[in-house]
């Protein structure tokens, strides 16, 4: 949370004059913070000085929402366990009078009904306290007993601020339907020519004149070097100006070593990106980015994620097949002040193939890289389909423009196995909500309850309630299969633990409208534990985000994109400190390939992941039966020089296969069971020993 080093309160413990101007400000920052929540359906009921806060820059921050409420069509049911200290006195440990002063009638009188209009009544007592400092605390408990029991005001008072007492009476009412909102007190309440409204002209003429003199100097201001200076030295007095921290520095090294080591053994060609671009080339998809601005007033963000510049490029690059990896910094925003936060990450991506099989990749390469630092029964894979969640919507009876909230509220209990007690337990925090605060009909949130219940867990127990239960449209069909044909790849390459179909799960990606997964660390292990698991990887099928981001050539030859994105920075988290990197570099890389036996896939998949175990770089062609001809062409796109050629007789141990060199054009039949020798050796001396082709 962002640091306020001071409280309202604690200014007027101090507070023997004041400054007109900056009361004004002041109270113009409380009333905007509540026009914002109020704004917002909440009602905060527990405005006091102490609840004020004053950040690093002095800005007025409002906190403390441990009694908030939200609205509901304006009004709120009363709580009648509203905790005693807000009804009657309450004395703290200074001796100081807590929040009786600043409770609303309508609180104190347990009206069945509430609105917005209590705060109202809160702010008016601040508003008091701001024009009126105090010497002593009994003279505070006197005049705001006198305020609030009799409306009474001390006579110098109001002969000095007529204006102020006027509002202050009217934010007071006893009827809180005369009390002024705080979007009125925005209108009408403040004094012209305040410094706001000075800043607010300034901007208006900024945005709407065609002369940038007025920009150009408020850039300079900005960026005057004698003030930059001035407010470095008073920011970082006595502070070393850069702080060194090695504690994780070694592992994340590591980290970035190892994941680099596994792409490279999937073929995957490194591609830089921009660390950062100008505001302009920002697709509809991007979030809440860190912008910067330069001297020059330009907009800039930084890389808030990777995959989205990587579909820029491939788009403009006419890319119909392609690997690629990245291990980079994303930025998000910090709270306050801070500089941006900075998260380690790793992508990887494949372009082209069929659905399921490159997914089913995408979940080993980050599988691979996982069982670097924790043991294999420490993770569990999250898996659904997009089809498959629109028709959990459709069959639930979820609208469209419900959709959204019910997905946020469902994401909860993502990390949680599905039938797990944990999962049941937030079901029920969940349901409550769903009930309670979207007003979602009781049979609609006891269909979601039933698909929680028995459409979520292992595919050989889900799959089959889904298909008998759900309309067998094309789209559903076609999801339920690309489930099932991902759960048979995943076993070849004996990734079969704790994989669970979650129907409920969204997607934690807009554009992931197809496969998608989430890979979760379970530290403890435990059956009985309540800890949720950390989120590890995401990933999935992006076509729809290639498709909107390429132009009408490339959308007429559609291709498949799929990626995992690592959470490198929660990995050096949770990492353990004794583990190694990889050697025994492998410098070449090879595509297994197959010659007739219809495509023998399966038996690529063994032999390719055989191959990766031995920290070779492999690779294969993600379709179940390629020519000859289309692996040669794959090879050449992907800059592989070392074939390994499969057939029906080489299949077993005791077979033999072809190894072929293809900058060399030479060519040698292995025994199977020779073959990771043999291509070891061949390594070491770059396949130029020509003792191999004997």
């Amino acid at each position: 949370m962002e640091y306020c080093p001071r409280t309202l309160r604690q200014i007027f413990e101090s507070y023997n004059h004041f400054d007109k101007e900056l009361v004004w400000h002041w109270f113009r920052q409380i009333v905007e913070g509540l026009a914002h929540i109020h704004g917002q359906g909440i009602i905060h009921r527990d405005l006091t000085p102490n609840n004020i806060f004053f950040d690093a820059r002095n800005d007025i921050k409002i906190g403390d929402f441990g009694l908030a409420k939200f609205l509901k069509l304006e009004q709120l049911d009363h709580d009648v366990t509203l905790p005693s200290d807000t009804i009657g006195v309450s004395i703290d440990g200074t001796g100081q009078v807590g929040t009786y002063f600043y409770t609303a009638p309508e609180i104190e009188q347990e009206w069945p009904k509430i609105n917005e209009k209590a705060d109202m009544y809160s702010l008016g007592v601040v508003f008091f306290e701001l024009w009126h400092p105090f010497g002593t605390a009994m003279e505070r408990h006197i005049i705001l007993s006198d305020l609030k029991q009799k409306g009474e005001l001390p006579l110098s008072w109001i002969a000095q601020f007529p204006e102020q007492e006027s509002l202050l009476k009217r934010l007071m009412s006893p009827s809180p339907s005369d009390r002024p909102s705080a979007t009125y007190l925005l209108k009408h309440a403040f004094p012209p020519r305040m410094e706001s409204e000075l800043l607010d002209n300034i901007l208006r003429k900024m945005h709407t004149s065609e002369d940038r003199g007025v920009y150009d100097k408020v850039m300079s201001a900005i960026f005057d070097e004698e003030i930059l200076s001035l407010k470095i030295e008073h920011q970082h007095a006595g502070k070393p100006s850069i702080e060194y921290v090695d504690s994780a520095t070694e592992i994340r090294d590591f980290v970035v070593e190892m994941t680099r080591e596994v792409f490279k053994q999937h073929c995957a060609k490194h591609l830089e990106l921009m660390p950062m671009r100008l505001l302009d080339d920002c697709p509809e998809f991007d979030r809440k980015t860190v912008k910067l601005l330069t001297h020059g007033g330009d907009m800039l963000e930084l890389c808030h994620e990777l995959r989205l510049p990587f579909v820029s490029w491939l788009t403009s690059n006419q890319k119909t097949s392609f690997k690629r990896y990245e291990i980079s910094y994303v930025y998000r925003r910090s709270i306050g002040h801070s500089p941006p936060n900075r998260y380690l990450q790793g992508d990887f991506d494949i372009v082209g193939g069929v659905p399921a099989l490159t997914e089913a990749e995408a979940i080993k390469v980050t599988m691979d890289i996982l069982t670097c630092f924790f043991p294999p029964d420490y993770f569990e894979i999250h898996l659904n389909h997009g089809d498959l969640l629109d028709a959990i919507w459709s069959w639930v009876g979820i609208k469209p423009e419900h959709r959204q909230k019910v997905a946020e509220l469902l994401y909860m209990m993502s990390s949680l196995r599905p039938q797990s007690s944990e999962r049941k337990l937030k079901w029920a925090v969940i349901r409550r909500q769903l009930l309670q605060e979207l007003n979602l009909a009781e049979a609609v949130v006891n269909r979601l309850q039933i698909v929680n219940l028995r459409f979520c867990g292992t595919a050989d127990l889900a799959l089959p309630r889904l298909r008998g239960a759900l309309p067998a449209d094309k789209p559903m069909r076609k999801a339920l299969d690309e489930l099932s044909d991902l759960f048979i790849y995943l076993k070849v390459w004996k990734v079969e633990n704790h994989v669970y179909i979650d129907s409920l799960m969204p997607p934690t990606e807009k554009y992931h409208r197809d496969l998608f997964f989430q890979i979760y660390l379970m530290k403890d292990n435990n059956p009985g534990s309540v800890s949720e698991g950390a989120l590890l990887a995401i990933g999935g099928r992006y076509d729809y985000l290639l498709h909107h981001m390429s132009d009408h050539e490339y959308r007429t030859n559609p291709q498949c994109a799929v990626g995992t994105s690592l959470a490198l920075e929660t990995i050096v988290l949770h990492s353990p400190a004794d583990f190694r990197p990889i050697g025994n570099e492998a410098t070449t890389n090879v595509l297994v390939c197959s010659k007739g036996g219809g495509g023998l896939l399966v038996e690529r998949m063994k032999l390719v992941a055989e191959l990766w175990e031995e920290n070779i770089k492999a690779d294969f062609v993600p379709i179940p039966d390629p020519s000859l001809t289309e692996q040669y062409e794959y090879a050449s796109e992907h800059d592989i020089r070392c074939l390994v050629i499969l057939t029906d007789a080489g299949v077993s141990q005791t077979g033999f296969v072809k190894v072929r060199y293809l900058e060399l054009k030479r060519e040698k039949e292995v025994k199977r069971e020779m073959l990771v020798k043999f291509l070891l050796d061949a390594m070491a001396t770059q396949f130029r020993n020509p003792s191999l082709w004997n």
